[in-house]
């Protein structure tokens, strides 16, 4: 270190000989001797800038990029960051020459190598920080890469054709999966007793095979998911099996000590495995079992001990009649169960949980203390995150940002507690929920969350994502070259991806422009809503009610409906022909009728009152008598 600093003060002698500057630059490396190393990288560092801008630009660059690595070192590591809006990744290329310059001068004090060799990757990480990528342990030199990786198809809303798998399958394959979780409910080809829990436009027997086959093409395991606990509305609401329901008038969960609950479980499963022959792990659900415990066989037993002794039953009933088997439960249900409770009903040798967060903190919903708790019980695990239908239940595109940051955070996290489990993580899952349950409206469409999809993918196939897996990323969504300075993704801006890959030709590519569509016109018809019925004030419900308003003003308002109700025609027709090779008519109708239909029949209301109201030529005079309705509420309340 001496030497380094007698060569340092020749240096600068040299180069700052006559300068007014000199003896403070002088003084400053005598203080600095005094000091710690940490404060002579920093005070060198303050030299490099002034000589630097002063006398050698090619310096600029280097010292652009290291002086910001001493605030970063300053920082939490695990928080994320994102780049400030008004920087631009065009500030970030390093000068080769310059570069190459500089490490022959540097690289005579050791101290500052570490710093050398990090200077790509600081470039990178703000690289990356403008994409709006979240920086979470991103820059390791072994990222942690789940075994498996599955894509969770849930067919319970909008399953698509046969023809969409053809595309789908290879497509997520290129991307690094290895297998699919699809989740059937009601589109599977049930027969005999359970005939009538099939919908109307299932799959048929000849049409599952086909998946399989067409999932084998591309060397994608395959794991069924049946439920047989909770989230089982499409079979209890029916009137053949609503008297295996744990509350009579709702039929969300299974009552597990009903006469026939365990043989109608036994029959899923038997069809189930009869179609998937070559299975080696099933999903049998349990979770979000609302109901519980509440129905007069249940009421006296505690809810934990009902649970696991359920599914204790289910598990040793499959594994009998398959043994080759292995079973994975969500874990959810277990997460407030005492550690010795659950090893005594021995769930450790019978299933393995799949523990699922979609959010960012995933810590926040499974603390350090159940990962100790399940390390102990069980030798293998399953994670799952998300890339759709998490985040809100009428979405209809997911946002690709929070999925990506929830991904990373599970490869973060994976990394560290695989070690606690004998047989570490057995893969994760990409769970793609396509309604919140069975009664609930479609979120989400598969098509239109294949950017998602492919972002998250990608991310959970390298262990990480940033600039260097730009090719790869636009390559598998088939988008066009551009030679464009801009960035290829900017998730802070359009975290739905809408402006960057609104031009790629991936699987069900023109459904995703769909909903872009979808989304400019929502916005402005109800903006027109908005301020027709509330914040203007002639064609209110009150002057709707009435007929009492001025003409002119009307014409004023509604001179913007005809556009408006044009273009909500028009995507009705443009969705038939977004959807059609994709999904069959019930599901094209079902959403037009959640996602257009309702903005449509608002525009007409309004045309309707406003052509009633302009149809007056003469208005009583005022006060207005009161309503007969209100004055009922009123005398009402008054005699209450």
């Amino acid at each position: 270190m001496q030497s380094f600093n007698l060569n340092l003060k020749k240096c600068m002698n040299k180069q700052f000989t006559g300068i007014k500057m000199n003896k403070y630059l002088l003084h400053l490396i005598s203080s600095v001797r005094r000091k710690k190393s940490s404060m002579l990288i920093i005070a060198f560092l303050l030299i490099l800038i002034i000589f630097g801008i002063h006398y050698n630009r090619d310096v600029e660059p280097i010292v652009g990029q290291i002086f910001p690595k001493l605030l970063k070192e300053t920082m939490d590591s695990s928080r994320v960051n994102f780049l400030s809006k008004n920087e631009s990744s065009d500030n970030l290329n390093v000068d080769e020459y310059s570069q190459d310059k500089h490490e022959r001068i540097l690289a005579k004090d050791e101290n500052f190598l570490n710093y050398l060799d990090s200077v790509k990757n600081i470039a990178s990480m703000e690289t990356e920080q403008n994409l709006g990528i979240p920086f979470v342990n991103s820059y390791i030199k072994n990222p942690y890469i789940p075994r498996k990786r599955l894509v969770h198809l849930d067919l319970k809303g909008a399953p698509p054709l046969i023809s969409y798998y053809r595309r789908f399958f290879p497509f997520i394959k290129n991307l690094g999966a290895t297998g699919i979780l699809i989740e059937y409910e009601d589109m599977f080809p049930y027969d005999g007793v359970l005939r009538n829990m099939s919908a109307k436009n299932s799959y048929t027997k000849v049409q599952i095979a086909e998946i399989l086959n067409l999932a084998e093409e591309s060397h994608l395991e395959v794991i069924p998911l049946i439920q047989t606990f909770g989230h089982l509305e499409f079979a209890l609401k029916l009137q053949d099996f609503r008297n295996l329901r744990e509350v009579p008038d709702s039929p969300q969960a299974l009552c597990p000590k009903r006469n026939g609950s365990l043989e109608f479980i036994k029959e899923m499963v038997n069809q189930v495995m009869a179609l998937h022959p070559k299975i080696k792990y099933l999903h049998i659900g349990c979770d979000e079992v609302f109901q519980m415990a509440e129905c007069e066989l249940c009421r006296l037993e505690l809810r934990e001990t009902l649970f696991l002794r359920h599914v204790q039953n289910v598990s040793t009933m499959i594994l009998k009649n398959f043994p080759s088997l292995k079973l994975i439960i969500w874990d959810d249900m277990l997460r407030h169960i005492s550690q010795q409770t659950i090893l005594d009903m021995n769930l450790g040798a019978l299933v393995e949980p799949m523990i699922w967060v979609y959010a960012e903190d995933i810590y926040r919903f499974v603390q350090p203390l159940i990962w100790s708790k399940y390390s102990a019980i069980f030798p293998r695990v399953w994670a799952a995150s998300a890339f759709k239908g998490a985040f809100g239940e009428s979405l209809y595109v997911p946002d690709a940002k929070r999925h990506l940051e929830n991904n990373l955070r599970w490869l973060d996290l994976m990394s560290h507690q695989a070690e606690d489990f004998r047989g570490g993580f057995v893969g994760l899952v990409l769970t793609g929920w396509q309604r919140y349950d069975h009664f609930a409206i479609l979120c989400e469409t598969l098509p239109a969350a294949v950017p998602s999809l492919a972002l998250s993918l990608t991310a959970v196939t390298y262990g990480y994502f940033n600039a260097s897996l730009k090719s790869i990323f636009l390559s598998a969504l088939s988008c066009p070259r551009e030679n464009s300075v801009s960035p290829f993704i900017s998730l802070e801006y359009d975290p739905f991806l809408w402006d960057k890959l609104g031009r790629c030709l991936f699987p069900g590519s023109h459904i995703f422009r769909l909903v872009h569509k979808l989304n400019a016109a929502e916005s402005e018809t109800k903006d027109f809503v908005k301020q027709t019925k509330e914040q203007k004030g002639w064609l209110t419900d009150y002057n709707s009610r009435r007929k009492f308003s001025s003409p002119l003003r009307i014409e004023e308002i509604v001179s913007e409906l005809p556009r408006l109700y044009h273009n909500m025609l028009s995507l009705v027709r443009n969705s038939f022909e977004a959807m059609e090779g994709v999904f069959d008519n019930f599901t094209i109708t079902e959403w037009i009728e959640q996602r257009i239909y309702p903005y449509i029949l608002q525009l007409e209301k309004i045309e309707k009152e406003s052509t009633a109201i302009k149809s007056s030529k003469i208005w009583p005079a005022r006060p207005l008598p009161i309503l007969p309705e209100l004055k009922r509420i009123i005398e009402g309340l008054r005699t209450y």
